[in-house]
């Protein structure tokens, strides 16, 4: 059966929001099996973070890259210089038009501003925090900037820890679900929590099921994807609802694999037997 590997990339591949280490990308070059990525963020933010140290670190195969929440499909050809090759794409803005983009980006300023999504101290507002992604809106409350220093890593991991105490996002979710529901029942509009600190904030289909299809267009009749946010509301979640809706008479088949970090997945994938012994 001809098997590919699907991976989400920042806390799957990369430390949160960091760069794709040299022993990782050791073993990415290891897999017996041919290797895709499927991340929310866009090509500009992953440049630093997954490619080019990829690329660096001595990487020189191909892959497909399905980025913006996997609706924009990159062939990416590393085997002499880095090629990244725009194969589909799709753009929001269109797909809403502008009266419905504008009161989508109206309602996320409106509510960033609210007494009740007030953040506190110590925690800041560093960088923008509503961020176009062609295909998608990432939507950040504590704002995101491309490169992070020792400042914004404390503000994430404060972040990170008040919104599990709180459910901070989560109360942001609904509200933004309540406030958007005509462009989510019109529109196919979908929220979804977007790494650790975000939203990701899309169409219905042009997500990482998008990577699926069309792996599975190319050939391909097996496909294990792993992430870490498989759960409901995550951003992965597209692919996990894909897999259970998958028919089992179907001679194609697609696996998910909830990991929490980079470290894990490499656990996970000596369990499938994906990687080659090393020399």
């Amino acid at each position: 059966m001809k098997t590919a590997a699907l991976f989400d990339i920042d806390n799957t591949l990369t430390p949160p929001r960091q760069p794709i280490t040299e022993s990782m990308v050791k073993i990415l070059d290891r897999l017996c099996v041919p290797f895709h990525v499927a991340a929310g963020s866009h090509l500009p933010l992953l440049m630093q973070q997954f490619f080019e140290p990829l690329y660096q670190f001595g990487y020189r195969k191909q892959f497909d890259a399905f980025l913006s929440n996997g609706a924009i499909h990159y062939r990416c050809d590393f085997s002499v210089d880095m090629s990244i090759e725009v194969i589909s794409s799709f753009n929001i803005r269109d797909h809403l038009g502008e009266s419905n983009y504008r009161f989508l980006i109206e309602t996320l300023k409106k509510t960033q501003i609210l007494p009740e999504f007030q953040l506190p101290s110590p925690l800041k507002v560093i960088g923008g925090t509503i961020v176009f992604r062609d295909s998608m809106v990432n939507f950040a409350p504590i704002g995101r900037v491309q490169q992070e220093d020792a400042e914004v890593q404390l503000n994430r991991k404060n972040f990170v820890e008040y919104d599990h105490s709180t459910g901070y996002r989560q109360r942001i979710m609904d509200h933004l679900n309540n406030k958007l529901s005509p462009l989510i029942k019109n529109n196919d509009l979908k929220i979804t929590l977007g790494g650790q600190t975000s939203f990701d904030i899309g169409i219905l289909g042009k997500d990482k099921t998008n990577a699926v299809t069309t792996l599975f267009n190319l050939g391909f009749e097996r496909i294990v994807f792993f992430g870490d946010a498989l759960f409901e509301g995550g951003n992965d979640a597209a692919i996990r609802e894909f897999a259970e809706a998958w028919p089992s008479t179907s001679p194609q088949s697609i696996e998910t694999v909830q990991v929490d970090s980079y470290k894990e997945t490499i656990e996970k994938l000596y369990e499938f037997n994906f990687l080659k012994e090393p020399i």
